[in-house]
């Protein structure tokens, strides 16, 4: 496997759409390339579809924002903190272009919709399951084609070259990491197609092109209990581990950074790599040839 300093097609001209599901996660996975890719020159634009508001809660002067048993919390407090942990974590990275599914260019016709962290429980095999207690207008509730269509619409105003998100699983299993994936797969191909007819200048209609995206990459798991497929390619970018570092320092509610290490809530320390992989996915898979199913694609 190779390392590069970006991924192909990165530079002046590209614009890159990353899809993730809660505060952090982009840093933590993808962090590194988004800096590198900033840096490089690239239009970088994130869309986080929740804000994280049953995530646990690490410093213990915020513990009340948890949602937990005998806590009052209900997830707004966090929300706005981790709101505001983003987008410092964003200016870490050096990325100006922040969007949440359900708002702005991804509104639905009758007003903006925030979608809710779907919680999740471990299950025996050490992965994420769904909650026992799902609460209404959180993302795994929502139907899959009303949320495609809104990510849709972002991708064809955006009509960004490359397109990232989690592979199929999620990377771990979170219900609202696996929606995103599928979510981005319906969305992708809503895109290629024209748009619903919206207003132009002095009340005339405006036909919304469709949009391929020519590059799709699905976000290697750093997890060891999901290993890659023997044959299954990788392309392993070297990026900005100062940006990384710092970016994640600013998410205070959900990582501890000390030096070059890092902590989730499981107090587990980890090296902090800048060093991030992804698997190229075919977009023939996504736009309707079939393929061959591949366990980090589609």
């Amino acid at each position: 496997m190779e390392t590069s300093a970006l991924l192909p097609g990165v530079g002046p001209d590209a614009t890159i759409l990353l899809v993730h599901a809660h505060p952090d996660d982009e840093t933590i996975v993808t962090g590194a390339t988004m800096a590198a890719s900033a840096a490089a020159g690239a239009r970088v634009v994130l869309l986080t579809c929740t804000r994280g508001e049953l995530g646990e809660v690490i410093p213990p002067e915020l513990a009340h924002l948890e949602v937990k048993a005998g806590n009052l919390a209900d997830g707004a407090g966090l929300a706005a903190v981790r709101e505001h942990e983003l987008a410092a974590a964003l200016a870490a990275l050096g990325v100006h272009e922040h969007l949440w599914l359900g708002q702005g260019p991804t509104a639905p016709a009758d007003g903006p919709v925030v979608f809710r962290d779907s919680g999740m429980q471990w299950g025996p095999d050490g992965r994420a399951m769904a909650a026992d207690k799902v609460l209404p207008g959180s993302l795994s509730r929502a139907p899959l084609a009303e949320t495609a269509e809104l990510l849709a619409a972002a991708i064809r105003e955006l009509r960004p070259s490359i397109v990232i998100t989690y592979a199929a699983d999620g990377g771990y299993g979170h219900p609202d990491h696996v929606g995103t994936h599928q979510l981005t797969v319906a969305a992708l191909r809503l895109a290629a197609s024209a748009g619903p007819a919206g207003v132009g200048p002095e009340g005339t209609a405006a036909v919304v092109t469709g949009w391929k995206v020519p590059a799709i990459y699905a976000i290697v798991s750093d997890r060891p209990e999901r290993p890659l497929e023997a044959g299954v390619p990788r392309l392993a970018v070297a990026g900005d581990v100062a940006a990384k570092t710092a970016a994640m320092a600013a998410h205070r509610t959900q990582i501890t950074v000390a030096g070059d290490r890092y902590a989730l809530s499981d107090n587990v320390w980890k090296d902090i790599s800048g060093v991030e992989e992804f698997v190229a996915v075919d977009p023939a898979g996504i736009y309707g040839q079939a393929q061959p199913d591949r366990r980090d694609a589609t």
